[in-house]
């Protein structure tokens, strides 16, 4: 399959192709100056090929000529963009209280930190562009501004529906009572870094132990009637054969854990530097086939759905119940035929899907004397989990195509919608495409 890409040394657009070796599916492509860059993509190439026929794969300008000054040099959303806005992320500020090994932001090289007016009008960005889309308040640690509180109120007063705080979760664990303030403003969910359920994986990753702090972040966001959502960065070596026990460690944490969100590790941001080597990279079917593994079935590639628009090897999603014998069982057939069918909208599909189900219901309470189908009713209703991932790209396999069609995007100080992985996109000497700083 042929499509676009950027030379990783220079950022120029070059020809990009997938091709099949044996059971992997490999990306590459060549820089007439800086040569030939290769990488693996997908370990089953089974699996490519069966999520790549359900797919609409975004390719309109592969005929521009290469190097032209065209995607992805003037995002904003351009009108060469296929995909709406699903999710609208917003970097609130770049200070943070972690120092990880990785981190898209890489927020150390500038200072942010937007005045309550200049959030404003990224709200209004993401409106014009992504309507009432869901919000995630990231940064940097957005639990370092004083008034997050207040921004969250403020998104919910101008019509977003679905809030999130994405977090390390340390200001969660250390003041008890910040989770209820975030509710009471009209957080909906707490987005969480949560790597794995062994400390050593911490320490690795995010430069600490962690994990108790984890665990009090979670306990008081559960005091709070606010929902989780535990967020694995995933890397061979170090957490890939460790995902069923985040599996558990959400189960057994239910109904306060509303999913499992999986990243396979990506490389912009701050990363090491050098190209990763191929056993240094995880695709979403490397986390899938873990699963099954891991869970022993519970969890299989038959339960997941794979993205419709535009690219399937973007994300998958499913949803499951725990009934009390503790075994998920998959709902997610329900859910299957609208998400694949083409006519659906994407964005919209997911922001119902996020609405219903990454949330706390209003009440977790047992009710006495209901009958067995309304007890069914009500602990379907809260015990239900969501299982999803979602691969990012970086400038070693960044396919324009999909890029077009990316539904996630990063509200920019300057009134722009950039798709995250160009956002975030970087060279292998640390340059970038984009930036926020502290100009409107």
């Amino acid at each position: 399959m042929e499509t676009r890409s950027l030379c990783p040394v220079c950022l120029r657009v070059i020809p990009a192709r997938y091709e099949q070796r044996g059971h992997e599916i490999f990306f590459n492509k060549r820089c007439p100056e800086h040569g030939f860059f290769e990488t693996v993509f997908w370990r089953d190439a089974a699996m490519f090929f069966k999520w790549q026929k359900q797919a609409v794969h975004a390719l309109k300008n592969a005929g521009l000529p290469y190097g032209q000054a065209e995607c992805p040099f003037n995002c904003g959303l351009c009108g060469e963009h296929e995909g709406k806005i699903c999710t609208a992320v917003m970097e609130i500020t770049y200070r943070c209280n972690l120092r990880c090994a990785v981190c898209f932001a890489d927020t150390e090289k500038s200072s942010f930190d937007p005045s309550i007016e200049q959030i404003e009008a990224m709200y209004r960005t993401a409106l014009r562009y992504g309507g009432v889309c869901s919000i995630q308040l990231s940064g940097g640690e957005p639990t370092l501004r004083e008034d997050l509180p207040s921004i969250i109120t403020l998104g919910k007063e101008m019509g977003f529906r679905h809030i999130q705080v994405n977090t390390n979760g340390l200001r969660l664990a250390s003041e008890p009572e910040y989770a209820l303030r975030l509710a009471e403003a009209g957080a909906d969910l707490v987005y969480l870094q949560f790597d794995g359920v062994d400390d050593v994986i911490y320490k690795k990753i995010r430069g600490r132990r962690l994990l108790a702090e984890k665990c009090a972040a979670i306990e008081h966001c559960g005091r709070a009637n606010l929902g989780v959502l535990l967020v694995p960065t995933v890397m061979p070596g170090l957490n890939l054969a460790h995902l069923g026990e985040i599996i558990e460690f959400a189960k057994k944490h239910m109904p306060v854990v509303k999913g499992v969100h999986f990243q396979p590790v990506s490389y912009f941001g701050r990363f090491p530097g050098n190209a990763p080597r191929n056993e240094h990279r995880c695709s979403l079917c490397d986390i899938i086939h873990a699963l099954e593994e891991q869970t022993n079935g519970e969890i299989t590639e038959a339960h997941l759905v794979p993205r419709k628009r535009f690219s399937p090897h973007c994300s998958f999603s499913a949803l499951y119940y725990l009934p009390p014998q503790g075994r998920l069982q998959s709902v997610t057939h329900a859910e299957r035929n609208a998400f694949l069918d083409e006519r659906t909208d994407f964005p919209q599909k997911a922001n119902a899907f996020t609405n219903k189900y990454w949330r706390m219901s209003l009440s977790q309470q047992e009710q006495n004397g209901r009958s067995a189908m309304q007890e069914f009713r009500a602990r379907l209703r809260t015990h239900t989990l969501a299982i999803s991932g979602m691969g990012f790209q970086d400038v070693w396999n960044i396919d324009i195509g999909r890029l077009q069609g990316c539904c996630v995007s990063v509200i920019s100080a300057n009134a722009k919608a950039i798709p995250l992985c160009a956002f975030h996109l970087t060279s292998a000497s640390g340059t970038r495409l984009y930036r926020n700083d502290q100009r409107p």
